[in-house]
């Protein structure tokens, strides 16, 4: 599915403060890294902003419109945070995001043994805590299916 068609005053209006204008910068200055599109209409992130991990951000879409939008930041004002703007800002310049490849992940986990893996999720799970409930989720799921 394509992108909805959206505009930098559409952006805008879903910010305050000047995340917008911040958003714009974080943009020009090549923070936004490994944008994908997920299979269920969904825009993924790596936004290098002040921490020294790059902030995740998340864009659930359909064809006519933003559905839902999250950044692993600590912004909330009820609006659009700067790295949501600057990642909807690349995806506007590019025109069109590059699918998700799931082998990537493959390649980026298969040489890591069990506690490798076990420190990693845990500490994915620290910078987003709400991965920990998705993880139970997909563990229920799992272990149902057995």
């Amino acid at each position: 599915m394509e992108f909805p068609s959206l505009t930098p005053s559409d952006i805008r209006t879903h910010t305050a403060g000047g995340s917008f204008e911040r958003g714009e910068e974080y943009y020009a200055d090549g923070a936004v890294r490994s944008v994908k599109q997920t299979d269920d209409h969904r825009i993924k992130a790596q936004v290098q902003g002040s921490d020294v991990h790059p902030y995740l951000v998340t864009i659930q879409f359909d064809a006519d419109d933003v559905q839902k939008v999250k950044c692993t930041c600590p912004y909330y004002e009820g609006s659009w945070c700067k790295h949501i703007v600057a990642v909807l800002m690349k995806v506007l310049e590019d025109g069109a995001v590059p699918a998700e490849d799931s082998a990537e992940v493959t390649e980026l986990i298969d040489d890591l043994d069990r506690t490798a893996l076990v420190a990693l999720i845990e500490r994915l799970v620290e910078h987003d805590p709400e991965l920990l409930n998705q993880i139970e989720r997909e563990r229920a799921r799992l272990v149902g299916d057995k």
